[in-house]
Parts: C-alpha cells; structure tokens; sequence
C-alpha cells in the first residue's frame, strides 16, 4: 500500500515539475528576441507610455513601422507629440488596440491606419507573435486580451525559447527586421533606398478593396474601441496605410476603391481621415511588399497624413515638407546562360524575365531538380503554383536566386519532397513566401545558408516557417 502511495506521488510530483519548468523557462530565461524586429513593441508600448503630452497615436500593422516619420509628423502638427504603434500584421489589429488602450488620454488623436488585408481588417490574433514581442516585457501581456489563446500559445514559445538559449543561437538579424533598425522614436532608420521587388510589386500578395473584406465582427470591435478613447477624451479617426497601385487586384476601379470607403464610413461611428486614394502611391516608392515603403516613400506617405491631420484640425498653414525625388533601381546588367535543368522546365514571358510554367516529360521523372537563375539569356523569375503541386516523385528543390516568391500550395501533394534549398547569396526578402508554403509537404524542411539561418528565422515573412528552417 505504501509503494503505491510513494508510486502515486512521485507521478504527481513528475507532473507538477512539468509546468513548473515550462514557467521557468518562459519567464526566466534571459530574453531571446531583443535583437529582433519582434523587440520593437516593448519600445513602441514604452513611448507611449511614457508620453505625457497631447499625442498622435497611429496604430496599425507593418506600414506604420515602416511609412511613419515621427518627428517629421510633430514638426507639422504642434502640440502633439507622435507616437507610431504598428509593427507586424501576423500580431493582429486587434492586440495593436488592446495594448494601447491603457495609454491613450484627453486631447489625444488616435489614428487606426490597418492595411487593406483580410488579416488586419479582421479580429485575426496570433499568440505566437504576442508571446516573441511580449519577452522583452511580459508587463504587456496584462492588455492582452485574448488570455485562453496566450495560455495555448505559451507552449511553443518557450520551446522555442529553450532552443535558442540551449543552443547559443539568440536571434541576431542585421538587415531591416532588426531592433537597430529604429530610434528612439521608433522610427525606422534602416536606409531602404529603393524598391527591391523584381517586379516592382509583390504579384502574390495583392492589395483588395472589396467590401466584403472589411468584416462586420472588426468594425464592432472598432465601434467599441472608439467609445473608450472618446471616453478617455481623445478622437479616433480611420486612417489608410500606403499601397502600391501595382500591387492592387487587377481591375479594380475608382469606384470600388469609393464604394469601400463609403462601407468603412457607414460601418464606422468615428470620422475617415482622408481619401483612400491618396494613399495609392506609384511603386517606386515602396520597398519589399505592397504596403511597405522605402525611405523616401516614408516622407511621402507622412506628408499625406499631415495634409489630412491639417484639414481635419482646421490648420490652414503651409506644408513644409520637401518631398524627395523618385527611387530608381539600379540596373544590374544581369544576364547569364541558362541553367543546368533549364530543359526540364516549360516557360512563358514575365515582364524582362521568365515563369516557369510547368516540366516537361523528363522534368515531371525527376527527383531532384535546380531552377535556373537564367533561360535565353534573361532572368527566371517565378514559377507557377501548379508546376511542382501533385507530383509524387520529386525530392529536392532548388531555388533560382531571382525567384521572387513562392505562392502557397506551390508543394501540395509533393509526398516524397524532403528539401527545400534557397539561394546562398539572397537575404530573406528576395523571395517571399506566404501561406501554406507546406501543405501537403510536410516531411519537408527549408534549407537556408547557415551565417543567414537568424535572419530568415526572425524575417517578415519567414519566420512562419521558422521550425522548418535548417541552416546548411
């Protein structure tokens, strides 16, 4: 009887300690992300914080973090001190409000300036993100609102955490998604000195202005949220973020790009903030998505928002800013011979280069296959979602380096696939990747070079994917 006793309490003590040690490795392993571009929440939900004066508070996604010049907006607007409070769309809008909330006060101007994506106008929250931000300040985690979520998420996070920790491997990213890249202000000062999309836009990824995108379940958090900060004392005002007119859905007109406006307004109890037409800028002004810009577009986008805040306050003086000159992007020269497997490959015209659209007869017996950076002498560009989907022979894939995105389900029914190389010379944002790069593919992992494993793992875009990520 007593072994049992003993048996039954040394289980529940194994299982106390589970917990137990999931806790501490959470909460008091040394921060992992500090270095990150996740580390830039605790400064933003600082400023504003410790903000005491009248502020503009603009609260968003990544195009805020990568489109708003605080000081340049306080030289044109006195009075107000701005606070920018957008970082990562895969956080949620949602969570952007909660944590602002706490620190929003009288006179203040709230500016919610989403991107015109389903995740940002919708009540989407991902713990995971919350929990990579949140470990350079758990203090925030008290706003979050989503408490059952943020328990199932906490998990994954301190595996992740513990990974890093145990193998001296902290995330260290040096390009524009790193800590270093903003001020004090929470500016980004990471030079982005013209468009780096091969296209100039991102094809994948495409900018929408329909109605229907806008759901009825947000605006009424939206409805709620203004009534707290008009309780509070201060004024929300809609905003709209920057967007790339390439990157718009083809054939859009100006009169849906009205009509959405006209739904956001009758959905809406508080006041538009300008027209989302000017904030369609050409694509010369944008960086490495639809919505983020470069640093010239950052002044850009900035004037439009001090033209609208002067109409709105009533201010009738002068804008003195100096707008910058269009970005070029330098012409490289690039030209090559075709590629080892060119033949296994079909190809059509995509712009200056190519699309890979589908593999010929030997292509489709192929275990292993290279995509060329080049074909008669131009670039490769892309390669349709439908190329490799379904086939159940190939194992290993690697990317050309001037692949500038990967569509999701590209790898759907690739039962035998086991690697996935990405070109040793690109960073991150040469090549985007978004959702379901994986399905159907599981048994897949993503080769990346080894001195970038960091920078992928924390990217934009990437670190979805950061559990499938081998560093060769």
């Amino acid at each position: 009887m007593k072994r049992k006793i003993c048996t039954v309490v040394i289980l529940l003590l194994f299982l106390l300690a589970i917990p137990v040690s999931l806790v501490c490795v959470g909460f008091c392993l040394p921060a992992q992300y500090g270095n990150t571009y996740y580390a830039v929440l605790p400064k933003m939900f600082q400023k504003l914080k410790n903000t005491r004066e009248k502020k503009i508070v603009v609260i968003g996604n990544s195009a805020v973090a990568f489109g708003l010049d605080p000081k340049l907006l306080e030289g044109e607007i006195e009075g107000y001190s701005v606070c920018p409070f957008g970082l990562y769309g895969a956080i949620g809008t949602k969570a952007m409000m909660d944590l602002s909330r706490v620190n929003i006060g009288e006179g203040d101007i709230v500016i919610l300036a989403p991107e015109q994506m389903e995740q940002s106008l919708s009540l989407y929250f991902n713990s995971e993100y919350i929990w990579n931000a949140a470990d350079g300040d758990f203090g925030m985690l008290r706003y979050i609102e989503n408490k059952s979520e943020m328990v199932g998420g906490f998990l994954g996070y301190a595996g992740r955490k513990y990974r890093y920790y145990s193998g001296r491997s902290m995330p260290d990213p040096t390009d524009v998604y790193a800590a270093s890249s903003f001020d004090e202000n929470c500016k980004m000062i990471y030079e982005r000195a013209y468009n780096v999309l091969p296209l100039g836009y991102d094809a994948v990824n495409r900018v929408s202005f329909d109605t229907a995108l806008f759901s009825r379940d947000f605006a009424d958090y939206v409805n709620q949220f203004n009534r707290f900060v008009t309780k509070k004392g201060g004024t929300l005002l809609y905003g709209f973020a920057p967007v790339n007119v390439m990157g718009i859905e083809a054939g859009t007109t100006e009169e849906e790009i009205d009509a959405f406006c006209d739904c956001v307004g009758e959905l809406l109890d508080c006041e538009i903030l300008g027209d989302p037409m000017q904030y369609i800028f050409e694509k010369e002004w944008f960086y490495d998505s639809n919505v983020h810009v470069n640093t010239a577009g950052m002044t850009v986008y900035t004037d439009r928002l001090v033209r609208d805040l002067k109409a709105y306050l009533g201010d009738s003086s002068a804008d003195g800013i100096v707008l910058p000159e269009k970005p070029q992007v330098p012409d490289d020269g690039a030209a090559g011979e075709d590629g080892k497997d060119a033949a296994l490959f079909t190809f059509e015209p995509d712009g200056d280069g190519w699309n890979i659209t589908g593999l010929t007869e030997e292509g489709k017996q192929a275990s292993a296959v290279e995509i060329p950076d080049y074909y008669q002498g131009k670039k490769v560009l892309s390669f349709g979602a439908d190329v490799f989907a379904g086939n159940p022979v190939i194992e290993e894939i690697r990317v050309g380096k001037y692949i500038y995105a990967i569509a999701g389900g590209s790898f759907e029914g690739c039962t035998a696939l086991k690697r996935l190389y990405l070109p040793a010379d690109n960073q991150p944002s040469a090549c985007m990747v978004y959702l379901d790069l994986l399905k159907g593919a599981s048994d897949c992992m993503v080769y990346v070079p080894l001195e970038k494993l960091s920078a992928y793992t924390n990217d934009y875009f990437w670190s979805r994917y950061a559990a499938y990520l081998v560093g060769y």
